[in-house]
């Protein structure tokens, strides 16, 4: 049982290695970080002080009311869109590299089991997915001071922020399943987009309660009709793609389709 935690250990602090010196992750923590400040204390910025203008009318049109409420909103709808891209993107690098580089062979030989590596990549990812939220959540809320909105409303800004970004980063984890299920990024890149695309159709025909993606936005933006026990869909989700993750793993072999 020591031994097993061992190893676990050392494939976390491995699989955090890979992801902190990574490309794609650095990539997408950028874009995540900058997208979400533009779009949302931009479009705010534009929506109440250029109101005048097509950009402004436009931004207004997406912010439902003035303040911190309003500006959480607009926030809420930004790093979700972010966070289920840039999340699922590094999710399925990190698994579908095994195969696409041909380092899978070589992890038959090393000592932590292949479950315990499957395990790693999903604790890494979403630790870092976390720490982006974080980022995001405190990026925005800094923002919307430095845009005058008062003190009172910036830790339930922070915390909504966090929240929802949180829950979309846990509710990605069936794309490590694809990753792996299809031997390739692609893959899991693939059904990435496939939850985008439901997310939105779900939330323009106002289903959003039916989809697990959309209703943490749902919930932030219209919290007196949505339960908040409806918050458990995409932890489910999470639940679900981790245990079909570590069944894949737990039955690769080495030439098989």
């Amino acid at each position: 049982m020591e031994t097993g935690r061992s190893d676990l250990r050392v494939a976390i602090g491995l699989e955090a290695r890979k992801l902190a010196r990574a490309t794609v992750t650095r990539v997408a923590t950028l874009a995540g970080l900058i997208l979400v400040l533009v779009t949302t204390a931009g479009g705010y910025a534009a929506a109440m002080h250029t109101g005048d203008t097509d950009l402004g009318r436009k931004a207004a049109s997406m912010v439902t009311s003035p303040g911190w409420d309003g500006y959480t909103q607009l926030g809420v709808t930004s790093v979700s869109a972010t966070m289920l891209l840039a999340v699922g993107v590094v999710m399925s690098w990190s698994v579908g590299r095994e195969f696409t580089e041909g380092t899978v062979a070589g992890l038959f030989a090393i000592p932590p089991t292949l479950r315990s590596i499957a395990t790693a990549k999903m604790v890494a990812t979403l630790a870092w997915s976390v720490l982006l939220g974080a980022g995001q959540a405190a990026l925005l809320t800094t923002a919307g001071l430095l845009l005058g909105l008062g003190a009172a409303g910036a830790a339930g800004c922070f915390a909504t922020l966090l929240l929802v970004a949180a829950l979309l980063s846990a509710g990605a984890l069936p794309v490590m399943w694809a990753a792996t299920r299809w031997r390739g990024y692609l893959a899991g890149i693939g059904l990435t987009l496939a939850i985008l695309v439901v997310t939105n159709l779900a939330a323009g025909f106002g289903l959003g309660t039916y989809a697990p993606w959309s209703i943490p936005v749902v919930w932030a933006t219209r919290r007196e009709d949505v339960s908040a026990l409806l918050l458990m869909a995409p932890l489910m989700v999470a639940a679900i793609g981790a245990w079909m993750t570590l069944r894949s793993w737990d039955r690769l072999q080495l030439g098989a389709d």
